[in-house]
């Protein structure tokens, strides 16, 4: 996978903004792309956004645009959240649990008693009609 990279600065927001120029057969994972450029331009991982990876039809070339911040406070403040979980920054380690030798009962929920002096509803009585009935032919006596 060969990388070029075209590098801008936006003093506003405090990050580097860059866009990469991937050729490789197909599209690079996320994480896979985040370490390469990560060690091209010598960031820490946890500080970089990608933004987007596009990659046209039947090309063998993608375009990938990422961010570049100066701090973590920073990152927080501008990037979207659904943004730097799917790229994977900010991660901390997960404390392990200590597994509990007894498991917890379990307690079943019964459903809810009904009150005994239930109010009934009365259907409104509505005009019924009476059904007609077909004429019955005679027999015929012969």
């Amino acid at each position: 996978m060969e990388i070029e990279l075209e590098k801008s600065r936006n003093e506003l927001l405090h990050r580097t903004n860059v866009l990469a120029k991937i050729r490789a057969p197909k599209t690079p994972a996320r994480k896979e792309l985040l370490k390469k450029v990560a060690a091209m331009l010598g960031a820490e991982e946890k500080l970089i956004v990608i933004d987007k990876i596009v990659q046209n039809f039947g090309e063998k070339i993608s375009t990938a645009y990422l961010k570049i911040y100066d701090n973590v406070d920073d990152l927080k403040r501008i990037e979207l959240a659904y943004k730097i979980k799917r790229t994977g920054g900010l991660e901390e380690p997960k404390k392990e649990e200590k597994p509990k030798d007894k498991p917890e009962p379990v307690a079943e929920e019964k459903p809810a008693e009904e009150p005994k002096e239930k109010v009934e509803e009365k259907p409104k009585e509505t005009p019924k009609e009476e059904p007609k009935e077909a004429p019955k032919e005679e027999e015929k006596k012969e």
